[in-house]
Parts: structure tokens; C-alpha cells; sequence
């Protein structure tokens, strides 16, 4: 994997409707291969039947299964990024409901895609796939790159007191979200149902509030 890591899906985007078409349709088939058969298990063939496309088209887009894995997540990453930013219209103001209704659709969000960033997690904890894991960094450290910006925001409009190390808070509140939806979520049994969702969102939202207003709620 040597080309740059920082945006896979949009590099590599192919230049005709008709090749985005069938890129995406890769992309379709290969979430629900690998969160169906894991990392290990799955095969560019298995793949490749899925989509309806021959080996060496795949090969025109992809290099590996581990890439292809990457350009999956970084588009469910861009919704997720999505999904738990600022409306528009929303005030620059913090408040506990908006860090309640950001998170609540997060944890949504990751349940409807939790076998695959169950997968990702998995796939990057191994020792062969180190290219992987610098992707995956570098796809979710976007959002913590995000929040700090957001948090900079904020102590310069006087919403929030100014924080000792903005840097770090945004990397730890974003590691405990994605921790807590990757252990309640990602590695239980069944599927979540609304009101474990609701809890989740509630409880974490809770603690950003706490965190970055430097008040009880």
C-alpha cells in the first residue's frame, strides 16, 4: 500500500458515472462480506461474486483486500463524521441536549455498521497489517482533528474556559466514545435496541458536557 493513506475513497474515485457505479457496488459487496465472514476469512473472490465484477476489475480499482477494507471505512467514516457534526443553523452555543442528540446517532449509527468497525478494530490490532493500521489512524483521527478545531471555537468565543490540553481532551473524549460503542455494541451478542442506544448517548454526552463546560449538567 504506498499510495497516500489521508483519503483512499477520494483518490481513487474513477473518472466515468459508469466507474463510480461499479466502485461502489464493490464497496456495497465488500461491507457485507467482511462483516459477514470477518477479515481472515474473507477472499477478493468472495468479493467479486458479490458485486458481480471479474478479478481484474477489481484490480483496476483496488490493490488488496486491506485496501478495499480501507475505502469502505473511510466512506462510512465520512457519514459517521457526518452524522455527529453540527447541524446547520445550530448556534455556537454547548449545550447538554445537542451532546445528547450528536451521540445518540453516533452510537445509531455504528450499530447499523458494527460487525464492520468490529472487523476494522480487529484487523488493525494485527501485527502483518501495519500499512492498515496507519490508514485507519489517519480515517479516525480526522474527527478528533475535527473536535479539537471545535473545541479552539469555542474558547475563543467564550462558550467554554480554556482547556489545559485541547489537543488530548478531544483524543480522549473521541477514544472513550469509540470504546464504549465498540464493547457495548460492537462486541455484544444481539443488536442493540433503542433504549441501550438512548443510554449510551445520554451517558457519553454527559461526560463531554462535563468535561468541556468544566460544570455538573
Amino acid at each position: 500500500m504506498e499510495q497516500d493513506p489521508n483519503s483512499k475513497a477520494e483518490q481513487a474515485l474513477p473518472p466515468t458515472p459508469k466507474g463510480q457505479a461499479t466502485r461502489e457496488r464493490m464497496l456495497d459487496a465488500a461491507t457485507e462480506v467482511f462483516g459477514q465472514r470477518g477479515y481472515e476469512a474473507t477472499r477478493v473472490v468472495d468479493i467479486n461474486t458479490k458485486a458481480g465484477v471479474s478479478h481484474g476489475l477489481f484490480y483496476r480499482h483496488f490493490k488488496d483486500k486491506a485496501e478495499i477494507l480501507v475505502a469502505v471505512l473511510d466512506r462510512m467514516n465520512a457519514q459517521l463524521r457526518h452524522t455527529s457534526g453540527r447541524e446547520v443553523g445550530e448556534d455556537g452555543a454547548v449545550t447538554l441536549a445537542q451532546l445528547e442528540r450528536r451521540n445518540i446517532q453516533f452510537f445509531r449509527e455504528y450499530s447499523q455498521n458494527r460487525k464492520l468497525l468490529r472487523v476494522a478494530r480487529e484487523v488493525a490490532a494485527r501485527n502483518d497489517e501495519i500499512e492498515f493500521r496507519e490508514m485507519w489512524l489517519k480515517i479516525r483521527n480526522r474527527y478528533v482533528g475535527r473536535t479539537h478545531r471545535w473545541f479552539d471555537q469555542l474558547v475563543a468565543s467564550g462558550e467554554i474556559p480554556p482547556l489545559d490540553d485541547a489537543a488530548m481532551v478531544a483524543a480522549g473524549l473521541s477514544a472513550l466514545t469509540e470504546q464504549l460503542a465498540y464493547v457495548e455494541i460492537g462486541l455484544a451478542v444481539d443488536d442493540p435496541d433503542a433504549a441501550t442506544i438512548e443510554r449510551l448517548g445520554r451517558s457519553c454526552a454527559l461526560i463531554w458536557y462535563r468535561t468541556i463546560r468544566g460544570a455538573t449538567a
